[in-house]
């Protein structure tokens, strides 16, 4: 009966020993889950400013290309002009709507 009753408990304390590693587990995976939603975030955030970096630079090439400090057919300055006005119309389609 005394062998029963010591089986018993041991797989009493083998269930709980389980159980917390598997409350452990759930908290680390918690984490681990938050930790990938905030680089998730960081990634679209760095998208974002990649993106308005390379408009900058668009504008930045456009503007010396217009004041003459760098050299270049005015063709391109016509092109970068032609999509901006395109891009105008398009907004200015989007607020008639």
């Amino acid at each position: 009966m005394e062998k029963e009753i010591s089986a018993l408990n041991e797989i009493r304390s083998f269930i709980k020993s389980l159980k917390e590693k598997l409350n452990s587990k759930i908290q680390e995976n918690n984490k681990l889950n938050q930790d990938i939603l905030s680089a998730g975030e960081e990634i679209t955030h760095l998208k974002n400013k990649i993106s308005d970096l390379n408009e900058n630079v668009k504008m930045l090439k456009l503007a010396s290309q217009i004041d003459g400090n760098e050299v270049g057919s005015t063709k391109d300055v016509k092109l970068m002009i032609n999509e901006m006005v395109r891009e105008i119309d398009k907004c200015i389609a989007l607020l008639n709507k």
